[in-house]
């Protein structure tokens, strides 16, 4: 027997302490039957979601995909829009047997605190209390539980960097069929511990996370678990609900999912002092990356975090690496303006301009570049295997123009659009080998690890100011709810 299955995502990481709103036409938007070859053979959640549904032989009933990059509170407008888009697509669609979303779990709009809860409840709405909705979700999501009312299961991903999205996918897919073959009932138990980590802090491969998901691990042998997620949350959204949650769903036992849910809760809330890292201050950085011995040496800009909603034109590590006269350095700026200039000037004449520091006051001033222009590009790559930002933009980038500009020994990539290091990719093509660099500066805080952890000599997680700094206690938290650590002395 064949289903009808909805598939549709909307995806949006919100920083809420970014300057300005996110509006409609920062979203890539594919909908209906243009969301198919987009998802096909893409290693996102709901490529994965996509390709098992295929394989069943059940009948793809495509909806809207909408992404965008993390940044500011989106316009009520555009989510409104977004969300009127997709149950006008389901409704005109209906009946279905059930539904699979890829939705993020952090995402704000200017009204509405909890958009994937209203997302769920609106869907539910719709097709009814009887048709399954399974959805996944970033591990950055922070989870309600009026998010976890609207859905049979939420599958979120157990890996940062997110290298297993695609595997995320499949599994909610699985998930669906099960349900819809009448396994059983579902019973999900949602515990939050009063814990907030920064973006640095939520490195699945450290504490406190780490342990948790060791222990998930040996959980999920139990046959009677039909899911286990645990989520580090993003504490740059000032919301209720920010901070780390552990969801479990079982095939119908409560008490179960409760108990294993409270003993994750537990362990997580037993390793909090890791919370506490916030990285090596910036020159004490510059100077071993300096005098390193073995290349590349990667530098995470873990306060310019493109991934958490930064512009990614901080200056800092650039001016600290110019004054320490770094060599074979590589440090990517978004600066449209400072790109215009470079075209202008044109391959192999002299760039003489300020660089950097042009959004805000977070993330440094702007600094004065005199240097010479090596290349120029369009700016378009295609990502080598799983990306991080899978979702955000499948596998084909494109940071707007680009230019290289070379100054004492550095090479600063300029791009028009800011583009989170999430691929080797992003530096091969625009003749820069990665392999080949002595230091490198990632605008990241764990992301890159998957494309940079292999190659680096070494990394230095960099304390640098910024919209996504790892000291939380640095922003103006209004609706968090309270106390919490390590805000809180608890």
């Amino acid at each position: 027997m064949s289903y009808r299955i909805a598939l549709g995502g909307l995806i949006h990481e919100t920083n809420t302490f970014v300057p300005g709103h996110t509006p409609l036409d920062a979203f890539t938007v594919y909908a209906g039957i243009d969301m198919v070859p987009h998802l096909t053979g893409s290693p996102s959640a709901l490529g994965g979601s996509l390709q098992q549904v295929q394989a069943a032989g059940d009948v793809v009933v495509p909806l809207i995909y909408a992404a965008a990059m993390p940044g500011g509170t989106i316009t009520q407008s555009a989510y409104e829009t977004l969300l009127a888009h997709m149950l006008d697509v389901l409704r005109a669609a209906l009946p279905v047997d059930g539904v699979l979303l890829a939705l993020h779990g952090a995402m704000v709009a200017e009204n509405q605190d909890d958009c994937e809860g209203e997302i769920l409840a609106q869907i539910r709405q719709l097709v009814g209390p009887d048709c399954p909705i399974v959805s996944t979700l970033d591990m950055h999501g922070n989870l309600s539980q009026h998010m976890v009312d609207g859905a049979d299961v939420l599958v979120a991903f157990n890996e940062n960097p997110h290298l297993d999205t695609h595997e995320r996918g499949v599994e909610a897919a699985q998930l669906l069929q099960r349900i819809l073959a009448g396994e059983s009932i579902v019973a999900k138990a949602l515990v939050k511990p009063p814990l907030l980590l920064s973006a640095l802090t939520t490195w699945t491969a450290q504490l406190p996370l780490r342990a948790a998901h060791a222990r998930a691990a040996e959980l999920r042998q139990d046959k009677r678990v039909a899911n286990i997620s645990i989520l580090g949350g993003f504490a740059y959204a000032d919301v209720p609900d920010s901070g780390v949650s552990v969801l479990v769903t079982t095939w119908g036992d409560a008490a179960l999912a409760q108990d294993y849910a409270q003993a994750l809760g537990d362990l997580l809330w037993a390793n909090r002092n890791a919370a506490a890292n916030v990285g090596i201050a910036v020159d004490e950085v510059v100077a071993q990356a300096v005098a390193a011995q073995a290349w590349p040496v990667v530098l995470a800009d873990v306060g310019d975090n493109i991934g958490g909603g930064s512009p990614g034109d901080g200056t800092i590590l650039l001016e600290a690496l110019m004054q320490a006269r770094a060599q074979d350095a590589v440090v990517v700026i978004a600066d449209p303006a400072a790109v215009i200039e470079a075209i202008h000037a044109g391959v192999g004449n002299a760039f003489d301009g300020p660089v950097g520091g042009k959004c805000d006051d977070w993330h440094g001033h702007s600094v004065m570049v005199r240097g010479v222009v090596e290349a120029l590009t369009d700016g378009h790559y295609t990502i080598e295997g799983p990306d991080h930002f899978a979702q955000l933009y499948g596998r084909e980038v494109n940071m707007g123009r680009c230019a290289i500009v070379h100054t004492h020994g550095i090479r600063i990539l300029l791009t028009e659009r800011k583009t989170p290091p999430g691929n080797l990719a992003q530096l091969r093509s625009q003749g820069l080998v990665p392999e080949q660099q002595k230091i490198i500066v990632a605008k990241s805080a764990v992301a890159f690890r998957g494309a940079y952890g292999p190659i680096a000599a070494e990394i230095f997680e960099v304390d640098t100011p910024g919209l996504c700094t790892a000291n939380l206690r640095r922003f103006p938290h209004v609706k968090l709810r309270r106390p919490i650590y390590p805000l809180d002395e608890m």
